[in-house]
């Protein structure tokens, strides 16, 4: 299982912990990218201390802000070698990857190059906004199993060809457990994630968007202006290791120091407990399309990194200016989200991570794991 940072090694834990539980399956943790970083929080160490039996460190040279391919290059000549460096009685019978990240492209041409069967989490959806829609697709047509969030996932790669018995709708994860959670404490929460004051907060992520040449220093910008004018405590998280991360990183880092707001590297157990207790998210990060509903939690999504993707009606959607932020944090504020129906929910019966884990343990291995037919059901007949 490979995880490239914080945001999808939470998704990860309830998969990992019901293959542990599953007969027969040994998890491998394949940690790489921010994991690896300090300038992200070193969150290696989380995952260590986690206790997972087996854990196996990818390097892939946090060295540069704008070398996106040539870490994609690296990161397949070194997958490569910690999938062929376990063969043998420990040679991982499939590698499992979430999502969209280029790590994750990386880790999913090297397995494929090795023969190894690839199974999928959270393929079939759409974000208009980031490369990562196009690294998605291309692991999609790479992967042998999917473990699809919702039912328009899954008739998307049903309609791209991928064969629908390895296409099964499991939910998602990282929404397994959130309803019997008891949250944190709110002084105890404050404390931990150094927020000051028990009044309401927002909490605050923002991502590059990599298509469309976006000047992200000035989204930030026109993000911590709406911030300032609405006037509310503020807890913000660092952007991911896309390029331009650290640019908008530098103008919130500068404005919590200004502004007395907290700004974390890295929540880590603690995202949850602030998604709980926020009055609003606001941002771009795929976590408030996808597991803020089952909070109750209103969202602000800005711009269109996300674009694509479905809603639970949470969410309101507002462009890269200060006064537009401004004015849908306000709507967001007023809407009333509790008891909203969260579409990326496991059907009803097993959780997600359990019809994962299901999932892969059932995949055939060996040569007939990794054939694929590439034949689209609209295509016709061969004459």
């Amino acid at each position: 299982m490979v995880t490239t940072g914080r945001a999808d090694y939470g998704l990860f834990i309830p998969v990992l912990r019901a293959l542990e539980r599953h007969p027969g399956t040994t998890p491998i943790v394949y940690a790489t990218g921010a994991h690896l970083s300090e300038r992200h929080g070193m969150t290696i160490d989380r995952v260590r201390a986690d206790g997972w039996d087996q854990i196996e460190t990818v390097e892939t040279e946090f060295t540069h802000d704008q070398d996106m391919p040539s870490r994609i290059a690296r990161g397949v000549g070194r997958f490569g070698d910690a999938f062929s460096s376990r063969r043998g009685p420990n040679a991982p019978d499939v590698v499992t990857l979430l999502g969209d990240r280029f790590e994750t492209l990386a880790a999913a041409v090297a397995a494929s190059a090795s023969g190894v069967p690839i199974a999928h989490i959270h393929g079939g959806e759409i974000s208009t906004g980031a490369l990562d829609n196009q690294f998605r697709y291309a692991i999609t047509a790479l992967a042998n199993l999917h473990c699809v969030a919702t039912k328009r996932a899954r008739d998307r790669l049903v309609a791209m060809g991928e064969a629908p018995e390895t296409v099964i709708q499991t939910g998602a994860p990282g929404l397994d457990g959130i309803a019997e959670q008891q949250p944190m404490p709110r002084e105890d929460f404050c404390r931990e994630a150094r927020l000051s004051g028990d009044g309401p907060f927002l909490l605050v992520t923002l991502h590059p968007e990599t298509i469309g040449g976006s000047d992200a220093t000035q989204q930030a910008g026109g993000l911590v202006r709406a911030l300032e004018s609405v006037g509310m405590p503020v807890l913000a998280t660092a952007a991911n290791q896309d390029p331009a991360g650290n640019a908008i990183n530098a103008v919130i880092e500068d404005a919590c120091a200004r502004n007395g707001w907290a700004f974390s590297r890295a929540l880590g157990p603690l995202y949850h407990h602030a998604m709980h207790h926020a009055a609003a998210m606001v941002g771009n990060s795929s976590s408030g399309i996808i597991e803020a509903a089952s909070f109750g939690l209103p969202v602000v999504n800005i711009g269109e990194r996300q674009g694509g993707r479905e809603r639970s009606g949470n969410v309101v959607d507002c462009a890269h200016d200060a006064g537009a932020i401004e004015r849908a944090i306000r709507d967001a504020l007023a809407m009333e989200c509790a008891g909203i129906a969260n579409r990326y929910a496991a059907p009803s019966g097993a959780s997600a991570a359990d019809r994962i884990a299901n999932a892969i343990a059932a995949m055939p291995l060996g040569a007939a794991s990794i054939r694929k037919a590439f034949d689209p059901p609209g295509l016709g007949k061969s004459e």
